[in-house]
């Protein structure tokens, strides 16, 4: 089962406290509690205007005064000493003693206080303070246990759709997210044009003579589409302008010459730029001046640099051949690998 976690209790804290984080649940299913302290706060406003003083209350009658103390009687003189010549002076007489403090009068009643005069109105509140910086974070809780391990999940491939072409390509779960299984729809490509159609025929009807080494000559040209393959009516060569893969097919029918020695072994062979083209062979044995035989061949061609030239060859002694005919197409480039 796959672990929650849930947002408790959020309180504010003191400022200058340090933020706290606290799990009240389990560890897999945690109850997050936050303590977030509280910004300082911020300046104290102006102080708004002061009320009007109230009246000053009626002054209390002044306490009465007490008796003044008797005074001490003074000490008596001493005797003036005879005059006599001028000698020591006498001595000073003794002063008599001060007489005693009278007692303290009695304190007059305190007089009672004025009537307090009434408030002044409370200025106004003065504009609050800018919010102060916010407390530092804390720091980071210990890391909780590790859950125990849940159900791993699968993934299943469902339904592979082909959608129409230009249409969005379209991935599914027609399961459950724990066990999806995915269904996908996949747009078709847009249908390609078809490659231009590249070909050349051409044949020979009447009977021709030819003799060992002798290339073919074909005096008319039937379809031709392109320019890739060209051949002039009346010639033995066909040329092949564009590099590519060729199919070439070949047909005639063919008979010993007068004066021919048997058995005869007669072939016609492809030959590109002349060489021989590996496979594009056909034999026959004639036994007597009166056979005739069909030699054909069919084999693809590959042609890497142009212009390049083909020809029918016969081989095998003097020969007569005639309802010939050849076509050539154009399969498509060389690939990369075989060049």
């Amino acid at each position: 089962m796959a672990a929650t976690v849930e947002v408790g209790t959020v309180t504010t804290g003191a400022p200058g406290t340090v933020a706290e984080v606290s799990n009240a649940g389990t560890p897999q299913n945690a109850i997050l509690d936050f303590v977030i302290p509280a910004g300082a706060t911020g300046p104290t406003g102006p102080t708004g205007a002061a009320g009007a003083t109230g009246p000053t209350g009626p002054t209390g009658a002044a306490g009465a005064t007490g008796a003044t103390g008797p005074t001490g009687p003074t000490g008596a003189a001493g005797a003036t000493g005879p005059t006599g010549p001028t000698g020591a002076a006498g001595a000073t007489g003794p002063t008599g003693p001060t007489g005693a403090a009278g007692a303290t009068g009695p304190t007059g009643p305190t007089g009672s206080a004025g009537a307090a005069g009434p408030t002044g109105p409370t200025g106004p509140t003065g504009p609050t303070g800018p919010t102060g910086p916010a407390g530092t974070a804390g720091e980071d809780g210990a890391t909780g246990a590790t859950g125990p391990t849940g159900t791993a999940a699968t993934l299943a491939v469902g339904t592979v759709t082909t959608g129409d072409p230009g249409t969005d390509a379209q991935v599914t779960n027609s399961g459950t997210p724990q066990n999806a299984i995915l269904d996908f729809t996949i747009p078709q490509g847009a249908t390609g044009s078809p490659a231009p159609l590249s070909l050349l025929s051409a044949y020979s009807t009447p009977a021709q003579s030819g003799a060992s080494g002798d290339a073919l000559v074909f005096d008319k040209n039937g379809l031709s589409y392109g320019s890739d393959i060209s051949h002039t009516a009346g010639s033995s060569t066909f040329t092949i302008n564009t590099p590519g893969v060729y199919a070439v097919a070949f047909h005639g029918s063919f008979s010993p010459a007068s004066g021919a020695n048997f058995p005869q072994t007669m072939g016609a062979s492809l030959e590109q730029n002349g060489s021989v083209v590996p496979g594009a062979t056909s034999q026959y044995i004639f036994h007597t001046s009166a056979q005739t035989a069909a030699l054909s061949f069919s084999t693809p061609v590959a042609v890497t640099s142009a212009p390049a030239t083909l020809q029918v060859v016969g081989d095998g002694g003097s020969y007569l051949y005639s309802t010939i005919g050849m076509s050539i197409y154009r399969l498509g480039d060389v690939p990369d690998d075989d060049t």
